[in-house]
């Protein structure tokens, strides 16, 4: 986990990870504000987060081995039907 997040609560965590893996209908900026104003990150928090959006992109992650949780996130892989 990049130690930018290591002070934030499990249901922060999880929170950001859910916004990440399913809002494709918020911007970046839209995004940003809300882990600023919603869920209380702090600006640079909310930048480093939203800067990890692309790997999220039509990618599936095991709960918790996402790209906020882990460097080296692995991903479902359709054609091998298997993480």
């Amino acid at each position: 986990m990049n130690p930018i997040f290591k002070h934030l609560t499990p249901a922060i965590l999880t929170n950001v990870d859910d916004q990440l893996t399913n809002n494709e209908v918020s911007d970046n900026e839209e995004m940003r504000n809300f882990f600023v104003d919603e869920l209380g990150l702090t600006a640079e928090q909310a930048d480093a987060a939203v800067a990890l959006r692309p790997q999220y992109m039509g990618r599936i992650f095991l709960t918790g081995q996402s790209p906020l949780f882990l460097e080296n996130a692995v991903a479902f892989d359709p054609l091998a039907k298997g993480f």
